[in-house]
């Protein structure tokens, strides 16, 4: 066999190896998705819309644009993709995808089951939907939705009289307001179906649920007449339209058999029709009497007072329903910088012979 040899300049190798790890510490990360909260309030009118706004909520607020629906007692937001779901008063649903403008037309719309009217809606973190039918029951929706969907689920019980409010927590917990419950022994001087309460239905939502007592308000001989409701990790809200100008119960978590609302709020508060929570646990207050939102400021306490209060319309405008949900927007994820791999040690002499063999 011959032999070739070839002698390599290692100081020239070693400047590749050290430049390499440098040259990957340059690299961007790619864009996260990152929601930018909005507000979606409704009108319960013929025209009807429903008005989008950027939150905060400022003085100088206005809304980016008005999606045409009609009567809409309903609203609720996808975190998944920010479609939204809209109810109107006669048990009809529909389902706009994002993103919106004043031109957006549903992209399927079908009846909330027999309901003839529709309570709150609110969205899985599947994307399926569930939507109360002011009765003996509520209805889930599987995605994807069309015009002919239909309830793919239900959930009923003894105990549902009237169930309007829909929520679930991070868990998928369902949460249900029930309005029309209590009798005259409990009601005392007020007549049967004076009060309101909540059920809790752990997933799948086959089992028996978790039924809190009747509420019986601040004051003696109080009516309760729950309506929407929005639940965090520490505390549920649920609204109340009875002894005007109403109030919100505000419910420790969890909710179990025995749970009673461990206080009130009232200030800013006038026909409480909506109800939802930002991220940051703030409340909004959709007040249907003056056409209004109120915010409370987290933390959330018995002695806490509206942080704000915006005037929607000055004109017709029923406040039935509301809700947060997002607008995606692209934000740069910081990348950390690499840390150089040192150089593995060479010996000491400015050339290196290597040594390979070719066969004849």
């Amino acid at each position: 066999p011959c032999e070739s040899r070839q002698a390599l300049d290692v100081r020239a190798l070693r400047g590749v190896l050290v430049a390499l790890p440098l040259a990957g510490a340059a690299l961007v990360a790619p864009a996260t998705a990152v929601a930018a909260q909005v507000l979606y309030v409704g009108s319960d009118n013929t025209p009807g819309q429903v008005l989008q706004y950027d939150l905060p909520l400022t003085a100088s607020s206005t809304s980016n644009f008005a999606i045409a629906s009609n009567n809409v007692v309903a609203v609720a937001s996808d975190a998944n993709n920010g479609n939204l779901a809209v109810g109107d008063n006669a048990g009809h649903l529909q389902l706009f995808t994002a993103p919106f403008s004043s031109a957006s037309t549903p992209a399927a719309a079908f009846n909330n089951g027999a309901a003839f009217n529709n309570g709150q809606i609110a969205f899985m973190t599947t994307g399926d939907l569930w939507a109360a039918t002011v009765s003996n029951r509520a209805n889930r929706f599987n995605t994807p939705f069309s015009n002919a969907s239909t309830p793919a689920a239900l959930v009923t019980n003894a105990a549902l009289v009237s169930t309007i409010g829909t929520a679930f927590d991070a868990a998928q917990n369902l949460y249900l307001s029930n309005a029309g419950t209590g009798d005259a022994k409990f009601c005392g001087t007020n007549p049967p179906g004076c009060s309101s309460n909540l059920l809790v239905y752990a997933p799948p939502y086959t089992e028996a649920p978790i039924i809190t007592p009747n509420a019986a308000g601040p004051f003696s001989g109080a009516k309760t007449a729950y309506r929407k409701i929005a639940v965090n990790a520490t505390r549920l809200y649920a609204a109340s339209v009875a002894d005007a100008p109403g109030r919100i119960d505000a419910y420790n978590m969890p909710i179990t058999a025995a749970s009673v609302p461990a206080f009130s709020l009232t200030t800013g508060v006038n026909t409480p029709e909506g109800l939802a929570l930002d991220a940051a646990g703030n409340l909004y207050i959709g007040n249907l009497s003056d056409a209004t939102v109120t915010v409370y400021t987290a933390p959330i306490t018995s002695g806490s007072v509206p942080s704000f209060i915006y005037k929607v319309s000055t004109g017709a405008f029923a406040i039935f329903g509301i809700a947060i949900g997002g607008t995606p927007t692209l934000t740069p994820t910081p990348t950390p910088t690499p840390t150089p791999t040192p150089t593995p040690a060479l010996p000491n002499s400015n050339f290196t012979t290597l040594t390979t063999t070719v066969d004849p």
